[in-house]
């Protein structure tokens, strides 16, 4: 029992040194797309900056967790295309999107869903995964469950953001409440991504042990599939079509503790995980024991009518996500 057990850490340590290195890719985008088609959601809303004033009872890399507002300045900069602008309907100038000390909520979604991916998360605190590893951000990402060991905190991720969202509203702070849920929403986007709660399958992590090509392929895969979703909102020719489906993914509020949201989001995104492995392996085949696919790869594999399986797979599965982050929105924030 003793050896299996060492078994498990040296496969979970590989997983997460080889597999969790990237985050899935467009976290700004897809939580502007979701925040701004609510219905009845005021994301034009303006709310005043408030400095930073909470105790966190959790690790960071301390140099990266900056609490100061990135826009004001001037470190972080509203970057979107006019499709998005003119089809969200927002008031937009690039130069006064702080105006009086004052930020709209879209702003805050948008340049806050990407920022646990800056590098805050590398603290690593299982003493396991330290001894394999080392400093990962892994650990703050994503959920991996082999056999009776789970591993990982992505799920504890959201909950603490979320936490402390409901707690700056409580106290009537707006800019922190939405800052730290967009900072949650992260942590749920990311557990949606399959390969973040489960890298391969069975086979595959038997030979991902001993195989450095296995685990080259899986680690590969996993990038592949985080670079889709980049390619869905930016540059595919359905990106118009995956788009308005985020936004018209209807609200779903789960009459559930937050834990069960977050555990039966986690068991959602593991279910889709082999029939999209099986699509990424079926369009990328040997590219996978050299590198991860690039745009143009997509784009050559989409103009051949090879994606249109893992596009339908993945409309699914992000229809599904959009539901439940403007669910977790609607719910988290105070009532009018």
């Amino acid at each position: 029992m003793k050896n299996y057990k060492v078994l498990i850490a040296t496969v979970m340590g590989l997983l997460v040194s080889s597999c969790i290195t990237l985050a899935w890719s467009g976290h700004d985008v897809f939580t502007f797309l979701v925040a701004t088609s609510i219905p009845g959601f005021d994301y034009q809303r303006v709310v005043e900056i408030r400095q930073y004033t909470y105790l966190e009872k959790r690790a960071y890399n301390e140099e990266m967790y900056v609490t100061e507002d990135l826009i004001l300045t001037g470190k972080a900069r509203i970057n979107i295309d006019e499709d998005l602008i003119r089809e969200s309907g927002i008031r937009f100038l690039p130069n006064q999107v702080v105006q009086d000390g004052k930020l709209p909520v879209w702003a805050i979604f948008l340049v806050y869903a990407c920022f646990p991916d800056n590098g805050m998360d590398f603290v690593e605190q299982s003493e396991i995964l330290r001894s394999l590893i080392g400093d990962t951000q892994a650990n703050r990402h994503g959920y991996l469950k082999i056999s009776f060991f789970e591993y990982l905190e992505g799920d504890k991720s959201f909950l603490h953001f979320l936490k402390m969202s409901k707690e700056a509203f409580k106290n009537g702070d707006e800019y922190w409440g939405y800052r730290f849920l967009a900072y949650a929403l992260h942590y749920l986007e990311d557990l949606m991504q399959p390969y973040h709660v489960r890298p391969g399958t069975v086979p595959e992590l038997i030979r991902f042990i001993f195989d450095k090509k296995t685990r080259i392929f899986l680690r590969n895969a996993h990038s592949t599939y985080d670079v889709y979703m980049t390619f869905l909102l930016h540059s595919s020719k359905y990106r118009e079509e995956f788009r308005q489906m985020i936004r018209d993914a209807k609200p779903l509020i789960l009459p559930v503790s937050d834990e069960q949201l977050i555990y039966e989001a986690i068991m959602y995104s593991y279910s889709a995980f082999f029939d999209i492995h099986a699509e990424v392996k079926k369009v990328f085949g040997q590219i996978l024991y050299e590198r991860k696919a690039t745009i143009q790869d997509f784009k050559r594999a989409e103009e051949k009518g090879e994606l249109d399986r893992l596009y339908e797979l993945t409309k699914k599965l992000a229809s599904t996500l959009a539901s439940l982050a403007k669910g977790v929105i609607l719910k988290t924030i105070p009532s009018n």
